[in-house]
């Protein structure tokens, strides 16, 4: 239990559970201190009464001036000869003293009133009337007491009381001022309790008054009660028919005259010492069990703490009635209702933002929230064809498939606990980067290789690894350390990448490099060279690549690979592109105008393919430099998912609409086939440079170069060979066919000035070499 708490200062979703409680408090207080539930406890008071209810010890009497009496005597404001006849008959049947739950103030016959004071001066000590008086302690308190003739035999004792808002309950008075000294109320009295000041209490309702035992007013006038019921036994007597509307509700019970409620209280101080507690009690445990509730990470754990609340609050109150302590628990529930709704509608709501809605499983922010942080390996799964997989089924089997892939890895073990992020599945594992762990990754390579059942077809799925085992950075740099090496094993084709921390330093070079990249096409860091593209028939200039590079003012020159791998990354891949073509297409209008008639290629990335006015900017800028799109190529690089770019086949197909010719670079590091090269609406094949450099040398890449050029110009395409660094290669080339070559032994690239001097022939510098052989 106390391993599944969180400190409320610390924890950091601790903030909102924490406004949670402190409104609940202030809310409850105020509440509280108003007594604003009191309607409420007087209920779970009466419902705790019934569990207790017990009936009257029958100790004390009540003869009850009821409708049999008003019809004896023609109504209740009878001869005080009768009253005195009564007090000798209840005497004479043995009871032990007398209580009259009337005042008898006002003045009747005078002959009358003093047979009365006879009969009271007759049994001093013994018997008692009542005397009341409206609340508090005002001046224009007006106090009702007996009249003093009878005062003088007989003392009197307070009959104040009152009801509970709702009159759901009743109260009665331990003792009030009269006269201007401290007197007993009529209970009191009774049960002989010693009364020290004023104050009220709540009888013990869970006596049921309706077994208090009852005689009839006429019925001790004429004798029939026997004595033994009144032998030894004080009595009460008092109005009990509904007429005189001294009759009042008691929840549970019902209605009864005011006379049973004087039993009830007499009966309850009998027992002992009656005590209100009020709701602090019970609003301190509440606030325990509710920082309890709120501390608890697991659901169980709450509703634990729910249910010890509910079992204290529903419990506790009836063993403290039983000991005639009362309590009032509304605010203390309504305290632990707020919290327990709040606390389960942000447990939801965190539960969502923890939850990956395709699996349910938790997400990145559960595992960057959890205590794994420390912990020694994080491994991040990616699952490189599931798009194409779910892309494929009707319905959505996204679902089925994490499901399938969560199961096997539980099976194999290692995982305690599974995320599922955008991009794959992630966990850590306690146990350190080894060749234990790599030989386990390989395990769980070989297991998600088997084939998947998804409904009524099975599918392959494709898999790999990222590592991260460094753990002296935060937990989110290393869940996108572990991301990033997973792709790279993906793209690699290998089962698993080992995140390198050296390469921090380079990912911030990138990222610096990015966030200069605006500022050095301004600056003029960055321009454009060219390399001449030679045509192998006619030994011609035919053409040349424009090819950027960037002249950093601290580093030099970089390597174009290394800032333009950046920019596709970093989506700065368009900024790159169009300054490539704008400097490419004024460079080529130069030519033209120096009477070079030629044209000019520039490499465009499958990512613009995706670019909604790709074909605009580029119909601009050709109007712009007078260019003729006939004399522009784009170099598209070949990749297995150029298909499957959204709208690329379209794109392209409204390229070529323009006039502008498109090559396929790169050709043969891809899925390239037959179909893929028909589909594409290309006028030019470039057979990368890694299957032109030793082609006199190898065997393999003679095939596969052979092999290209027949299927090229089957389907009319030309066929650019690039990386021709020696004359053997050259050669061999021209005897397969190859139509247009460019390399390091015809031209490495050069700036503008210089090409314009190669083509000049007799003016090119020293330093520019073409080589035609």
């Amino acid at each position: 239990m106390i391993a599944d708490l969180v400190s409320l200062r610390d924890a950091p979703r601790s903030k909102p559970r924490l406004r949670i409680l402190l409104w609940a408090l202030a809310i409850c207080i105020v509440l509280g201190a108003i007594e604003f539930g009191e309607p409420l406890d007087d209920t779970f008071k009466a419902a705790r009464d019934i569990l207790r209810s017990r009936p009257a010890s029958g100790e004390i009497v009540v003869i009850g001036i009821d409708d049999r009496t008003g019809a004896r005597y023609g109504g209740f404001s009878f001869s005080r000869r009768i009253d005195a006849k009564l007090v000798d008959k209840l005497f004479a049947a043995g009871a032990e003293r007398v209580f009259f739950d009337r005042v008898y103030a006002d003045e009747t016959n005078p002959a009358d009133d003093a047979a009365f004071a006879a009969a009271l001066a007759r049994h001093p000590g013994r018997v008692f009337l009542g005397a009341i008086s409206p609340p508090g302690e005002s001046q224009e308190r007006v106090e009702t007491l007996p009249r003093p003739q009878f005062r003088k035999v007989a003392p009197y004792r307070s009959l104040n009381g009152g009801n509970t808002p709702f009159m759901l309950s009743a109260k009665l008075a331990f003792a009030d001022r009269f006269e201007g000294k401290l007197v007993p109320s009529l209970s009191s009295e009774i049960a002989g309790w010693p009364v020290s000041a004023k104050g009220y209490y709540r009888p013990d309702w869970s006596i049921r008054m309706a077994t208090v035992p009852t005689y009839s007013f006429v019925d001790v006038i004429d004798g029939r009660v026997p004595k033994l019921a009144l032998a030894g036994k004080d009595v009460i007597v008092g109005p009990t028919s509904p007429t005189l509307r001294d009759v009042y509700p008691i929840l549970f019970q019902g209605r009864f005259a005011g006379v049973y409620f004087h039993v009830i209280g007499a009966e309850t101080l009998r027992a002992g010492t009656p005590r209100d507690w009020g709701w602090l009690p019970p609003f301190g445990s509440a606030v325990l069990l509710s920082c309890l509730f709120l501390l608890a990470q697991r659901r169980l754990t709450r509703l634990l703490t729910i249910a010890v609340a509910l079992a204290t609050f529903a419990a506790l109150p009836v063993f403290l009635a039983s000991r005639l302590i009362e309590v009032d628990v509304f605010p203390a529930l309504l305290l632990v209702a707020i919290v327990a709704y709040r606390g389960f509608s942000l447990a939801r709501v965190e539960a969502t933002r923890r939850t990956n809605p395709a699996s349910d499983l938790p997400n990145l922010v559960a595992l960057i929230e959890s205590e794994a942080g420390d912990a020694p390996t994080v491994i991040a799964l990616k699952l490189r064809n599931q798009a194409e997989i779910v892309a494929s089924f009707p319905n959505d089997v996204a679902r089925a498939l994490i499901g399938e892939v969560e199961r096997r890895l539980r099976v194999a073990g290692g995982s305690d606990q599974l995320y599922h992020g955008e991009d794959g599945l992630f966990w850590t594992s306690r146990q350190p980067v080894s060749d234990e762990l790599l030989q386990h990754l390989r395990g769980l390579h070989k297991l998600l290789a088997q084939p998947i059942q998804l409904g009524d077809r099975s599918v392959d799925l494709l898999t790999a690894f990222g590592i991260d085992g460094s753990t002296d950075r935060p937990l989110t740099s290393r869940i996108a350390s572990a991301t990033l090496s997973a792709e790279e094993a993906a793209r690699a084709n290998e089962i698993w990448k080992l995140y390198d921390p050296q390469r921090n330093h380079a990912a911030a070079w990138q990222l610096s490099l990015m966030g200069r990249l605006d500022f050095a096409i301004e600056s003029g860091e960055l321009w454009v060279a060219y390399q001449p593209k030679v045509s192998l028939p006619t030994r011609q200039i035919v053409g040349m690549e424009a090819l950027v590079r960037w002249n950093h003012p601290t580093a030099g020159p970089l390597n174009p690979v290394q800032f333009i791998a950046a920019a596709e990354a970093h989506n700065k891949i368009a900024a790159l592109t169009y300054f490539v073509l704008d400097r490419a297409l004024a460079d080529l209008a130069a030519l033209h105008a120096a009477g070079h008639m030629m044209g000019v290629s520039v490499n465009l990335s499958p990512k613009l393919l995706e670019e909604s006015d790709l074909v605009e900017r580029l119909s601009e800028a050709l109007a712009r430099h007078r260019v003729l799109p006939s004399d522009v190529t784009l170099e598209i690089t070949e990749t297995g998912d150029l298909l499957s770019v959204p709208g690329s086949i379209e794109t392209m197909q409204r390229l070529v609409a323009t006039g502008v010719k498109l090559s396929i670079d790169d050709y043969g590091t891809g899925n390239a086939t037959l179909e893929y090269l028909a589909r594409l609406p290309s006028h030019e094949v470039k057979i990368d440079r890694t299957f032109i450099t030793d082609l006199d040398q190898n065997r393999d890449n003679l095939i596969l170069v052979r092999a290209t050029l027949e299927m090229a110009h089957r389907l009319g395409r030309h066929v650019v060979a690039e990386g021709v660094e020696n004359e053997e290669v050259l050669r061999l080339l021209q005897k397969l066919g190859c139509d247009i070559a460019q390399g390091y032994l015809l031209s490495r690239p050069i700036p503008f000035a210089d090409l314009l001097a190669l083509l000049d022939a007799d003016s090119a510098p020293d330093r520019v070499r073409l080589v035609i052989s």
